[in-house]
């Protein structure tokens, strides 16, 4: 948080400014393999005042190095849909999506394996699939589609939060190339304007806070533990879901709610086009200036606003948690802004949205009608 440029080895790879939506780069082309040491910097131009709470500065969440096989699954690449499920609970069918990367000069034949076994226990397979030969060109991402059905799922809930791993295997021969394993539970979510809210077709109320991301006197590091306790602590209390305030949670919350069967509104943003409360340094300055032609960031383009990019890239994060049942596009968005008012604007959000993800709705944060 918040205004971040990367650098590996004097090579600036480019910047993200948001604090709270997750963002990666490739390094491979920029680093030594020579035996000397790489360096990674990270550069941080947090100006104040930039939120209404407080943010924290720095690296506060997780940060990894990924080494994979130059053919392998992409960044969030495998999307699983069970489009059916609420009709049928016995022989599930579950659908996958998967991107996969050949960052080969030559195109490359490959089998895909697909596996759904409970989390914890890879001998208690519940369904599993095998794509013989797909060929993926040099230097593209191509998407395959698989379908298995499952057997007898146990399902996701706030009482029981039943999770399960699917396993996506990419092969060459009867090699593994790469491993990509998703969390998943099975469960539907519907709401209806004059009977409420429903999980897995049972009514539902949603007894819940707005919490802000950080730890009290902890700071704002995402630590495992403490944000544990503050779920099992709202859990006592008799909460069973979480509005995520004002802003894309930490994965560490969005796995322990995944864990304990915590409901969470993931929201997107505190502000759109304008300032709020004279914070002149917050997201404003980015919501709607496109990416830099240079900048390598994952996923982002020239063509994309920051705005568009954070969207995606929070809901391309969430995609499979089953504790995610809707995604909040802002909170308390009044105010029209030069160039394009609210009613524009939320409208190319949930466009962006349902581009993104279809399996849920769509809501805002609002005390203005």
């Amino acid at each position: 948080y918040m205004d971040a440029t990367v650098w590996v080895n004097g090579y600036r790879l480019g910047s993200h400014p948001y604090g709270y939506t997750p963002f990666s780069f490739d390094l491979t082309k920029h680093l030594k393999f020579d035996g000397t040491d790489n360096v990674v910097t990270v550069k941080v131009n947090h100006q104040t005042p930039s939120s209404r709470w407080y943010s924290g500065s720095g690296i506060y969440r997780d940060v990894k190095l990924q080494i994979m096989n130059k053919v392998h699954v992409g960044l969030n690449g495998v999307k699983i849909e069970t489009p059916e499920l609420a009709n049928e609970q016995t022989n599930v069918k579950v659908d996958i999506k998967a991107k996969l990367v050949n960052a080969l000069a030559e195109n490359k034949d490959v089998k895909v394996k697909a596996k759904i076994f409970k989390k914890g226990s890879e001998t208690e397979v519940i369904g599993s699939t095998e794509l013989e030969s797909t060929s993926l060109k040099a230097g593209a991402v191509s998407d395959i589609s698989l379908s298995l059905m499952a057997n007898s799922p146990a399902l996701w809930d706030t009482e029981n939060p039943n999770l399960y791993t699917v396993r996506v295997e990419v092969m060459q021969g009867e090699e593994v190339i790469d491993t990509y394993d998703s969390d998943y539970g099975f469960r539907w979510f519907s709401a209806d304007k004059d009977k409420g809210t429903y999980l897995n077709g049972k009514p539902v109320k949603l007894k819940g806070v707005c919490m802000h991301h950080d730890q009290g006197a902890l700071g704002a590091a995402a630590y495992k533990r403490a944000t544990e306790r503050q779920v099992e602590i709202l859990q006592n209390m008799g909460c069973n879901s979480i509005r995520v305030t004002h802003n894309p949670a930490s994965q560490v919350l969005i796995d322990i709610c995944n864990e304990k069967g915590i409901l969470l509104i993931e929201e997107m943003f505190d502000g759109w086009m304008n300032t709020k409360n004279r914070n002149y340094n917050d997201y404003s300055k980015w919501f709607n200036k496109r990416i830099e032609a240079n900048n390598e960031i994952i996923g982002g383009n020239s063509n994309m606003t920051w705005a568009e990019f954070d969207l995606r890239a929070a809901i391309a994060r969430g995609q499979n948690a089953p504790a995610i049942v809707m995604w909040s596009i802002g909170n308390e968005i009044q105010q029209d802004a030069p160039g394009g008012g609210y009613k524009d604007k939320a409208k190319e959000l949930i466009k962006w949205g349902k581009e993104a993800d279809n399996t849920r709705m769509f809501t805002i944060g609002s005390n203005d009608v």
